[in-house]
Protein backbone atom coordinates (compact mmCIF):
# COMPACT_ATOMS: atom_id res chain seq x y z
CA UNK A 1 0.00 0.00 0.00
CA UNK A 2 1.45 3.30 -1.04
CA UNK A 3 1.42 6.58 1.45
CA UNK A 4 1.02 9.63 0.88
CA UNK A 5 3.68 11.83 2.18
CA UNK A 6 4.09 15.82 0.59
CA UNK A 7 7.94 17.39 0.82
CA UNK A 8 5.84 20.69 -0.37
CA UNK A 9 3.08 21.96 -2.47
CA UNK A 10 3.84 24.17 -5.62
CA UNK A 11 1.24 26.99 -7.51
CA UNK A 12 1.77 26.68 -11.20
CA UNK A 13 0.17 28.76 -14.24
CA UNK A 14 -2.90 27.33 -16.09
CA UNK A 15 0.05 25.67 -18.85
CA UNK A 16 0.49 22.95 -15.75
CA UNK A 17 4.78 23.72 -16.13
CA UNK A 18 5.32 27.06 -15.39
CA UNK A 19 5.67 27.60 -11.13
CA UNK A 20 4.31 30.65 -9.49
CA UNK A 21 6.33 29.51 -6.26
CA UNK A 22 6.70 26.11 -4.14
CA UNK A 23 5.39 26.44 -1.14
CA UNK A 24 7.42 24.39 1.95
CA UNK A 25 6.73 23.76 5.46
CA UNK A 26 2.74 22.30 4.44
CA UNK A 27 1.34 20.34 7.24
CA UNK A 28 -0.05 16.54 6.80
CA UNK A 29 -2.63 17.29 9.70
CA UNK A 30 -4.10 19.98 7.43
CA UNK A 31 -4.23 18.20 3.88
CA UNK A 32 -7.34 16.88 2.79
CA UNK A 33 -7.60 15.54 -0.73
CA UNK A 34 -11.28 14.07 -1.61
CA UNK A 35 -12.71 13.23 -4.93
CA UNK A 36 -16.69 13.39 -4.85
CA UNK A 37 -18.89 12.28 -7.19
CA UNK A 38 -21.78 15.08 -8.15
CA UNK A 39 -24.83 12.63 -8.69
CA UNK A 40 -28.23 12.68 -10.91
CA UNK A 41 -31.08 11.28 -11.16
CA UNK A 42 -32.61 9.64 -14.14
CA UNK A 43 -35.53 8.62 -15.69
CA UNK A 44 -35.43 5.25 -14.36
CA UNK A 45 -34.98 6.71 -10.54
CA UNK A 46 -31.50 5.63 -10.40
CA UNK A 47 -28.73 7.70 -9.97
CA UNK A 48 -25.38 7.80 -12.04
CA UNK A 49 -22.08 10.01 -11.28
CA UNK A 50 -22.21 12.80 -13.60
CA UNK A 51 -19.07 14.30 -12.75
CA UNK A 52 -16.42 14.68 -9.98
CA UNK A 53 -15.08 17.08 -7.75
CA UNK A 54 -11.76 17.11 -6.92
CA UNK A 55 -10.46 19.19 -3.62
CA UNK A 56 -7.12 20.00 -1.97
CA UNK A 57 -6.84 21.75 1.20
CA UNK A 58 -3.40 22.78 2.46
CA UNK A 59 -2.33 24.62 5.57
CA UNK A 60 1.15 26.03 5.82
CA UNK A 61 3.39 27.70 8.33
CA UNK A 62 4.88 29.55 5.44
CA UNK A 63 3.53 32.62 4.26
CA UNK A 64 6.26 33.47 1.56
CA UNK A 65 7.30 31.47 -1.18
CA UNK A 66 10.30 29.59 -1.10
CA UNK A 67 12.17 27.14 1.68
CA UNK A 68 13.55 29.38 3.18
CA UNK A 69 10.02 31.32 3.16
CA UNK A 70 12.18 34.42 2.10
CA UNK A 71 10.51 34.59 -1.38
CA UNK A 72 7.12 36.92 -2.64
CA UNK A 73 3.93 36.56 -0.69
CA UNK A 74 1.75 33.53 -1.49
CA UNK A 75 -1.66 35.32 -0.57
CA UNK A 76 -0.14 38.36 -3.52
CA UNK A 77 0.84 36.19 -6.16
CA UNK A 78 -1.80 36.76 -8.65
CA UNK A 79 -3.07 33.29 -8.43
CA UNK A 80 -4.55 33.06 -4.74
CA UNK A 81 -7.82 35.02 -4.00
CA UNK A 82 -8.11 36.14 -0.31
CA UNK A 83 -10.95 38.31 -0.77
CA UNK A 84 -14.05 36.71 -3.72
CA UNK A 85 -12.42 38.14 -6.00
CA UNK A 86 -11.47 36.36 -9.36
CA UNK A 87 -7.97 34.71 -9.38
CA UNK A 88 -5.67 34.10 -12.08
CA UNK A 89 -6.30 30.55 -12.91
CA UNK A 90 -4.04 27.97 -11.69
CA UNK A 91 -3.01 24.53 -10.89
CA UNK A 92 -1.93 23.34 -7.08
CA UNK A 93 0.66 20.43 -6.78
CA UNK A 94 1.43 18.44 -4.35
CA UNK A 95 4.90 16.83 -4.29
CA UNK A 96 5.29 13.40 -3.10
CA UNK A 97 8.38 12.30 -1.21
CA UNK A 98 10.07 9.17 -2.83
CA UNK A 99 8.26 6.23 -3.01
CA UNK A 100 4.71 8.33 -2.63
CA UNK A 101 2.49 10.31 -5.28
CA UNK A 102 2.71 13.99 -6.94
CA UNK A 103 -1.26 14.89 -7.12
CA UNK A 104 -2.02 18.04 -9.38
CA UNK A 105 -5.65 19.91 -9.59
CA UNK A 106 -7.15 20.74 -12.58
CA UNK A 107 -7.10 24.37 -13.70
CA UNK A 108 -8.78 26.56 -11.01
CA UNK A 109 -9.32 29.14 -9.05
CA UNK A 110 -7.37 29.09 -5.88
CA UNK A 111 -8.69 30.22 -2.47
CA UNK A 112 -6.45 31.32 0.24
CA UNK A 113 -6.59 32.98 3.95
CA UNK A 114 -4.89 33.36 7.10
CA UNK A 115 -5.71 31.13 9.84
CA UNK A 116 -4.48 31.68 13.65
CA UNK A 117 -6.65 28.79 14.92
CA UNK A 118 -3.31 26.75 16.03
CA UNK A 119 -1.72 29.75 17.31
CA UNK A 120 0.48 30.86 15.07
CA UNK A 121 -0.14 32.29 11.69
CA UNK A 122 -0.82 29.87 8.97
CA UNK A 123 -1.85 30.19 5.39
CA UNK A 124 -4.60 27.84 4.17
CA UNK A 125 -4.76 27.19 0.18
CA UNK A 126 -7.88 25.43 -1.33
CA UNK A 127 -8.38 24.25 -4.78
CA UNK A 128 -11.15 22.60 -6.12
CA UNK A 129 -11.93 21.48 -9.71
CA UNK A 130 -14.87 18.94 -11.51
CA UNK A 131 -14.17 16.82 -14.34
CA UNK A 132 -17.25 14.68 -15.92
CA UNK A 133 -14.55 11.84 -15.91
CA UNK A 134 -12.51 12.34 -12.38
CA UNK A 135 -8.85 11.36 -13.34
CA UNK A 136 -8.58 15.28 -14.80
CA UNK A 137 -9.92 16.83 -11.63
CA UNK A 138 -7.11 15.29 -9.10
CA UNK A 139 -4.08 13.91 -11.64
CA UNK A 140 -2.15 11.70 -10.02
CA UNK A 141 1.61 11.17 -11.19
CA UNK A 142 4.62 8.76 -10.06
CA UNK A 143 5.78 6.52 -7.17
Amino acid sequence: MARLIFSHAEILQNDGTTSVGEIYGITVEGLEQTLTPETVLVEDNREVYESFTGKIVVRTINTNFGAANDGSSILASGYVSTNGTLPTEGQLKLHGKAGSHDITTANTYIMGHNDFSNGRLEIVLSAQASDVNGTAALLVAGA
